[in-house]
């Protein structure tokens, strides 16, 4: 019987050990990803990733245009979409960011209702982060745009 918890108690510990350095593991660091293009409306998306203690702290999620202007910002884009799709980039954005904040789970992450391509993008550029937040590399990742 003291075997077979020792050997019980060992195997334990083994399995303890590996959760630790499992494929989940982030690396401590600030890592960026955005895409290689900008879309056919002037936009390029990307996001800013902060990792502390194996967790995503900070996350940014925008899009920029060729003058560095920010979409979340743009009151124009705001003003000829939230009536049309009931809702702008400001609020997506936020919404798309909050939802992986909550689970730090990128399947978790539900399309937003009007904003579906950009939850897609935002997907694209997590998964494209994934193995640089493993090794702690901190070299931005460009990412070939699809639309």
């Amino acid at each position: 019987m003291r075997k077979a918890a020792s050997v019980l108690a060992l195997l334990l510990a083994v399995c303890i050990g590996f959760a630790g350095c499992s494929s989940g593991s982030y690396k401590d660091g600030v890592y960026h990803a955005e895409f290689e293009d900008y879309d056919s409306q002037g936009w390029k998306e990307y996001v800013d990733v902060e990792v502390s203690d194996n967790t995503v702290t900070v996350l940014t999620f925008d899009g920029v245009n060729a003058d560095g202007e920010k979409k979340s910002e743009d009151e124009d884009y705001r003003a000829s979409m939230e009536p049309v799709k009931g809702t702008y980039p400001a609020k997506f954005y936020t919404d798309i960011v909050n939802q992986y904040l909550e689970t730090g789970n990128l399947d978790d992450v539900a399309t937003v209702a009007g904003a579906t391509l950009s939850t897609d993008h935002f997907r694209a550029l997590m998964l494209a982060l994934e193995d640089s937040m493993k090794s702690g590399d901190t070299t931005p990742v460009v990412v070939a745009y699809e639309q």
